[in-house]
Parts: structure tokens; C-alpha cells; sequence
């Protein structure tokens, strides 16, 4: 008698759905677009009003809005997805929400002001943090398990520090980051 996981794994297979992780890589598309439009506001600042409408969404809520031709079938699994894949995921993904949700914050206070200088450094700021953290939700989507002290990730990557350089980082979790 097969489990449940074991059951949903049979079912993935071919659909664009992660059979270890049960889960798709098609959900980092929600984050993709929103990068890609803050990337390009200094030279369209147009975009802003595309990225004001971005929201998070939850795995499911995304599927069930997509034309994705697995949808039914990628939310059903997301429920079966492992706990050592779907918490990391869970937690990445919130990681990813704050950030976008603050940066549009702060894009909307410089845009106000015409501040291009200002806008660009919050740009070159936050882009780098989102592509950490998307190459991390694929990552965790394609089967591989956080193995870093997400504390030491998440101090370093804190909007409240200033300038960081490393020197906030002990040998421990430097090992870890590369561990």
C-alpha cells in the first residue's frame, strides 16, 4: 500500500512538479515579476504602478490563478510536500514577501520625493537580497535542504543593519553560509 507522498510522487511525475519536494518551480514566476519590474524602475518608473498592485500570495492562491497546466494537481501536493522541504520553503517565501512589501514602501517614498539617486540605492540594495533568497525557494523546490543557521542568514540580510561587511559574521556562520 502506497502512502500518501509515495501516491502524489507517481502523480508528479512529468508535470513540472518537483517528485521529492512536491512542489513547483512555477511559484517563484509570483516573485520573478515583481523583481523584474523594481530592476527596471529607474528606467520605466512607470512600472510602479504594475508593482503597487503586487501582493503576496500564497503556493496555492498562485496556482489556483495560473494557467499552469498542473495546477489542481500542484495543490493538492503542496499539503504532502515533506515538512524538511515545505518549512524552509514557508519560511523563505515569507522572507521573500517582507522584502518586496518593504522595498515598495520605500520605492514609493523616493518616487514621491524624485529622488532617482535615492530609488537606485534602494534598488541596488534590495535586488541582491531577492535573488538570494529566489536562488534559495528554487533550491529548497528542486530538493535541497537548508542546511545554513537561518538566524545568521537572516541578521545578515536585515534591513535594519547598516553597510554590513561580514565582520557581523562569526566563523560559525560563515560556515554554515558555505557549509
Amino acid at each position: 500500500m502506497l502512502t500518501d507522498f509515495e501516491r502524489y510522487q507517481k502523480e508528479v511525475e512529468g508535470k513540472n512538479i518537483n517528485p521529492q519536494t512536491l512542489l513547483a518551480t512555477d511559484y517563484i514566476n509570483h516573485f520573478n515579476e515583481v523583481h523584474m519590474m523594481i530592476d527596471m524602475l529607474p528606467m520605466m518608473p512607470d512600472c510602479m504602478d504594475d508593482i503597487r498592485q503586487w501582493t503576496p500570495k500564497s503556493y496555492q492562491k498562485h496556482f489556483s490563478d495560473s494557467g499552469f497546466a498542473a495546477r489542481e494537481l500542484a495543490i493538492r501536493a503542496y499539503d504532502h510536500s515533506p515538512a524538511a522541504y515545505r518549512t524552509p520553503f514557508e519560511h523563505t517565501v515569507r522572507q521573500m514577501d517582507r522584502l518586496v512589501q518593504q522595498t515598495i514602501r520605500r520605492l514609493e517614498k523616493y518616487l514621491a520625493a524624485d529622488d532617482m539617486a535615492g530609488l537606485k540605492a534602494i534598488i541596488n540594495r534590495y535586488s541582491p537580497r531577492m535573488i538570494q533568497l529566489i536562488e534559495q525557494c528554487g533550491a529548497i523546490i528542486n530538493g535541497e535542504k537548508v542546511t545554513t543557521h537561518q538566524e545568521s542568514i537572516d541578521h545578515y540580510f536585515d534591513d535594519d543593519e547598516q553597510d554590513l561587511d561580514g565582520e557581523d559574521l562569526d566563523q560559525n556562520a560563515i560556515d554554515d553560509l558555505f557549509g
